[in-house]
């Protein structure tokens, strides 16, 4: 707003500056008209005063230009327009100071008053008060400062709300880094205790045979390996969303690569009683990466699984149009609440906000899986409703 206030009370002075020069000039050219039907004459004119020609900005008026005949030898003047403004001795002083100045055109400041001399025997001399400009110059000055006024408000309006877009992507990731250590910590405290508790059971106990102590192992065993699986996920979620992260692009075959990571789900869909159907084309190729892929099409049918009842079905889908292939991965039996659905590819983002986690979930996969197809030049995207249940679509370019 500094910056902007300067600019705009630099402009304004420009404009007031070229205002003032223009009302001189304009003046100038009036009184040049004013005097103009006196040239020629060594006498002052017999009869009525010349007709007055207004001048563009409407100046030229008897009531606020004298027109003055002046004979420099003898000191004699003659009046040619009303005079009510000065006396005779005013006005012989007034003459007497203008035909000593050098310039034609100027301003006595003490007088108060604008002159306009044509001619050296004798001059003819038009006279106006410095009042006219005043107020124009007045006039000019509170309409640009209404304008300036006018402006900077215009500009701090626009500015704050600028100021609000712009700010709100930094405060969202602000929000999103300070959720995400929250969750970190909520997700690996658990695990933590769960050791800690274990073995300062079997430091209390450092006699009691191994074998009487294995579920404390165990459960010490279960709890470090979620510890580096959450680890691992968000290692991989921090080298995907790494700008500079290099993939090579090759062609691939999505058609297999869906194939391969559906006859891998088979046994976890065996286990949960839900059938796994995939309608798959023989073939698909694209140019892209096939770990991301493979780890795309894995996480999907995974996520599906995982939420899908049992007795229920899970269909994968891959379709091929002009420009693009649609992968779809749909579960029948399951929904997603329609507050939840703008935030399932946020980072430890769950449903549950007792963060129970029955599934197992860390909330990571669906955020990694975001970021591959994103990395990869795609979209994806989620829908749920009763009639179709949840179905996650990845459209990936030619």
């Amino acid at each position: 707003m500094l910056l902007i206030g300067i600019v705009l009370t630099i402009m304004v002075a420009a404009v007031a500056v070229y205002m003032v020069n223009d009302y001189y000039n304009g003046l100038r050219v009036t009184m040049e008209q004013v005097v103009a039907p006196l040239q020629g004459f060594s006498q002052p004119p017999k009869g009525e005063p010349p007709e007055e020609k207004p001048g563009r900005d409407g100046f030229a008026r008897e009531k606020n230009i004298l027109t003055v005949f002046y004979s420099l030898e003898s000191g004699d003047y003659s009046v040619l327009s009303p005079n009510n403004s000065y006396t005779e001795v005013e006005l012989r002083g007034l003459l007497s100071a203008i035909v000593s100045q050098k310039e034609d055109f100027g301003t006595l400041r003490q007088s108060g008053v604008i002159y306009y001399r044509s001619g050296n025997a004798p001059c003819r001399i038009a006279i106006a008060s410095t009042d006219y400009i005043t107020r124009s110059v007045g006039n000019l000055a509170l309409v640009l400062l209404a304008i300036w006024l006018g402006a900077m408000l215009l500009f701090f309006a626009v500015s704050v709300k600028l100021s609000a877009l712009a700010a709100r992507p930094m405060e969202e990731a602000m929000r999103r880094e300070k959720q995400f250590i929250a969750d970190a910590s909520h997700d690996l405290k658990t695990p933590l205790s769960v050791i800690l508790a274990n073995n300062s059971i079997l430091l209390e106990n450092p006699e009691t045979p191994v074998g009487s102590v294995c579920r404390w192992v165990d459960s010490t065993q279960e709890a470090a390996k979620r510890m580096q699986q959450l680890i691992s996920q968000m290692l991989t979620l921090a080298d995907v969303e790494r700008p500079d992260t290099a993939l090579s692009m090759h062609p691939v075959d999505l058609a297999a690569i869906a194939t391969k990571a559906a006859l891998e789900m088979e046994s976890l869909a065996y286990e949960k009683h839900v059938t796994l159907e995939a309608a798959l084309p023989e073939e698909c190729t694209l140019r892209s990466n096939a770990d991301y892929l493979q780890r795309i099409v894995s996480s999907l049918l995974e996520n599906a699984l995982k939420y899908e009842p049992a007795d229920g079905r899970v269909r994968l889908t891959l379709t091929q149009e002009k420009r693009r292939v649609r992968l779809s991965v749909q579960n029948f039996s399951s929904t997603i609440p329609a507050e939840d659905l703008p935030h399932v590819f946020d980072r430890f983002y769950r449903g549950d906000k007792s963060r129970k986690n029955e599934y197992g979930s860390f909330g990571l996969g669906l955020a990694i899986t975001k970021e591959m197809t994103e990395k990869l030049g795609g979209e994806i995207s989620v829908s749920s409703s009763a009639e179709d249940g949840t179905v996650f679509q990845v459209a990936l370019r030619l």
